[in-house]
């Protein structure tokens, strides 16, 4: 087996490939490229791979040069560096007369969150082929340092670490074995009297089934599911820090967003929050939706007006408003389907009071709060004239702590008020509102001038929605599902959950790890994918809901769900304790509807994410391809093991096809080949090899004359006889050797152990 492969390594062709790219130190350095680039144009890895190989051959080449002269290759590496700092700085140049920020900054802020640019993902490319050969050849060849050469694996390793993004299972078998095979090889690069260099083809064979064995035991041994806390590792590294300042930095580009950065699972803490209950807190809302699947603010969006609060009423005081509207008009309880409901007694509506206390300021300056919150309870602690809200109740504010109070969202689905709200839609609301008004306005005035501000509410929602249509990017499927989900029904509230209700269909997946192609969007997420994050759950219900003719809103923020108690303590001594915490990987997206009878209310489409299952999935599917390499380890195993067998059966037929001298000198290279004799090896010395075993000797004298005499020898037959008699006597032979070689290290093992 080993003489076959070694047969082929030998071939011209295996010998120009392992020239060109089989270098240990060469291989190491492609996967380290290999696995930064995928971190930076992912689509493109394998022409960066293919290229990466005659680059680092020419560069490795070149390092031979300058390590071999004294003089001349210092100065022709240093040429090398100005050279190539000069072709990138030149590109990087051209590339920021069509970008928006500059290559340092595009290279510092974390892939997710900024464009793709080619000019300056090649600047890159060149950088860290130039940059990662040069090092890992120095610390390979020159000057052996693994623990060196360890640091360097952890620069790809860094960039997925400072967005919480998986590493491929497959760039993480072929990093850590290229790696290990590169430990195993440095060791004995330099030949001198101390240590001896040993290349030959077993050494090699040898090195190459312990690395496949390293890899696969590495990927078959099951891992535990966890989800990592990478606090420390963030601020320790500083990411937050830059994190924040490049957001700020770029921030001023751009007033649209895509679904990148919300699939992080940064752990970096940057809220401690007291709350009653577990909220979804709206940051920031986007109007427009394009083909390219990123989403737009409108004047709408943007806070740009003096502070006013909110919406200030309270929900359950319109629909008691409307309620007794219908109680003391009977042709307008018929008119608005509304007679069976006049009698109903609304569940008292709380009004809770969340506090948010900021750690780290995310990049951006506005309050994160609930749907429908009505007040804050400090604003005399900061400057009025920096305060701005948008008409969708977002606030540009700095702050460091604040109270804010809101009524919950899940009033619209709780007892006798949801009965009410599925007689109430958007196509009579207004009108509904206005005859209420009237009809109150003698005997409950406040009603009545509540009645008309929710009047002027909904008209806003309903300009709002005609503005995001006239924008919005639709795709057919969604106003062809949007007409089959919403059949048959009648009120917003029916339509805006049988919408929600949709998502929870077992073909959806909430899935972390889903890289979106460029040009994917919300029709490929309903009709072909249906995998995603949050991102592309709220995007489908948010064009849904505005198919079925709902006021609806893209809203951007933070899941508040995981439970964390602590107190907050302030300079002046004062402290406040907490009981939720949000931390980056808690960023989230969510549709917000309006809702006839009551007004915006969030809800949330996306499948419920469970971090084990993400990591128990990514650990399958690293075993699955080390069962995969394990499937492929034992069919070589097996063939290697039967190989002999076949080569031996397969020489015995071949025997029957040729004549007598051809079969005599078959015969007798193969018995040389299986005894490890020299080619130079005669008749007479095979014999000599072979008494221990067998001592027919008419077999040797037939081949002598066959071979060296022209007097007539023993028919074919009865040569090809005698030799498989010898065959089986020698492999009897040698078994018999191997036991008894173990018994000798049994016996010597014993007597060690005896004498001490």
């Amino acid at each position: 087996m080993w003489n076959k492969l070694k047969q082929a390594a030998d071939h011209p062709i295996w010998r120009g490939i392992k020239y060109f790219c089989g270098d240990p130190v060469q291989l190491y350095a492609v996967f380290l490229i290999m696995t930064g680039m995928h971190y930076y144009h992912d689509t493109w890895t394998w022409l960066y791979t293919l290229l990466c190989f005659p680059l680092s051959f020419v560069l490795m080449r070149f390092y031979d040069f300058v390590a071999k002269h004294r003089f001349i290759g210092p100065l022709s590496y240093i040429a090398f560096l100005v050279a190539g700092t000069y072709i990138v700085t030149l590109m990087t140049t051209y590339g920021r007369k069509s970008f928006a920020i500059t290559f340092f900054v595009w290279f510092l802020t974390p892939q997710g969150v900024t464009d793709f640019s080619l000019i300056y993902t090649i600047a890159i490319y060149l950088l860290m082929v130039g940059f990662i050969t040069s090092t890992v050849y120095y610390f390979g060849k020159v000057r052996y340092r693994m623990s060196m050469q360890f640091l360097i694996m952890l620069i790809p390793l860094s960039l997925y670490a400072k967005e919480g993004r998986q590493m491929p299972a497959l760039l993480v078998i072929a990093l850590l074995s290229s790696y290990f095979l590169l430990m195993i090889y440095c060791r004995q690069l330099r030949d001198t009297d101390e240590v001896r260099q040993h290349q030959n083809f077993h050494s090699g064979a040898s090195i190459a089934i312990y690395v496949a064995a390293f890899s696969i035991i590495a990927a078959i041994i099951p891992k535990p599911a966890f989800q990592a806390d990478r606090e420390f590792i963030d601020n320790a590294m500083s990411y937050s820090t830059w994190s924040d300042r490049l957001m700020q930095m770029i921030s001023s580009f751009t007033e649209s967003t895509n679904n990148r950065g919300l699939s992080n699972n940064n752990a970096r803490t940057l809220f401690m929050v007291y709350s009653p209950e577990g909220l979804r807190l709206r940051a920031q809302t986007y109007t427009y939706y394009s083909e390219d699947d990123s989403w737009n603010v409108s004047d709408y969006d943007r806070p740009t007006d003096e502070y006013e609060p909110p919406m200030t009423y309270k929900p359950q005081d319109l629909m008691q408003a409307i309620l007794d509207a219908a109680a003391a008009d009977a042709d307008f309880a018929a008119r608005y389907d509304l007679a069976e409901v006049t009698d109903l007694t609304l569940n008292e509506q709380q009004k809770n009071t969340i506090g948010i206390n900021c750690v780290v300021w995310p990049g951006s300056d506005v309050l994160i709060a609930p749907t429908r919150y009505t007040a804050i309870l400090n604003p005399q602690d900061y400057d009025s004239r920096t305060m701005k809200i948008s008409p969708t109740g977002t606030m540009q504010i700095g702050y460091r702590t604040i109270e804010v109070q809101y009524y919950p969202d899940s009033y619209v689905l709780s007892g006798t008020s949801r009965e009410l709200l599925t007689h109430l839609h958007n196509d009579d609301y207004q009108e509904l509102l206005a005859e209420a008004a009237v009809i109150l306005q003698n005997t409950e005035p406040d009603a009545a001038a509540l009645l008309l501000q929710a009047q002027e509410e909904a008209a806003d929602a309903e300009a709002y929605l005609a503005e995001a249509g006239s924008g919005d990017y639709r795709p057919e499927v969604v106003d062809t599902l949007a007409a089959e989900l919403t059949e048959g029904l009648t009120s917003d509230l029916d339509k805006a959950i049988a919408i929600e209700q949709y998502f929870n269909d077992d073909s959806f997946v909430y899935d972390l790890s889903y890289n979106k192609p460029a040009g994917e969007n919300v029709g490929d997420f309903l009709q072909t994918t249906r995998r995603g994050v949050c991102w592309e759950y709220a995007t489908a219900m948010t064009l849904l809901c505005r198919s079925a003719g709902l006021p609806t809103r893209m809203a951007t923020g933070y899941n508040l769900s995981e439970m964390y108690k602590s107190t907050v303590r302030f300079e002046d001594g004062s402290s406040w304790d907490t009981n939720f915490v949000i931390k980056a990987r808690d960023s989230h997206a969510f549709p917000e509807v309006y809702i006839s009878g009551y007004g915006w209310v969030s809800f949330e489409p996306t499948i419920a994410a469970d971090a084990e299952a993400d990591n128990t999935a990514e650990n399958l599917n690293v075993m699955r391809y080390g069962f995969i390499m394990l499937g492929i380890a034992l069919i070589v195993f097996l063939i290697w093991l039967l190989m002999p067998m076949i080569r031996e059966k397969q020489f015995r037929r071949n025997l029957q096809k040729l004549t007598p001298e051809q079969a005599a000198s078959a015969i007798f290279c193969r018995m040389r080949k299986i005894l490890h004799l020299p080619d130079s090896t005669t008749v007479n010395e095979v014999a000599a090899a072979s008494a221990p075993f067998f001592d027919e000797q008419a077999l040797y004298a037939a081949l002598d004359r066959r071979l060296y005499s022209t007097e007539q020898a023993a028919p074919p037959t009865e040569t090809a006889e005698a030799y498989i008699r010898w065959q089986e006597a020698q492999k009897l032979y040698a078994k018999e050797q191997k036991r008894l070689a173990r018994e000798q290290r049994r016996a010597e093992r014993l007597g060690k152990k005896n004498a001490t």
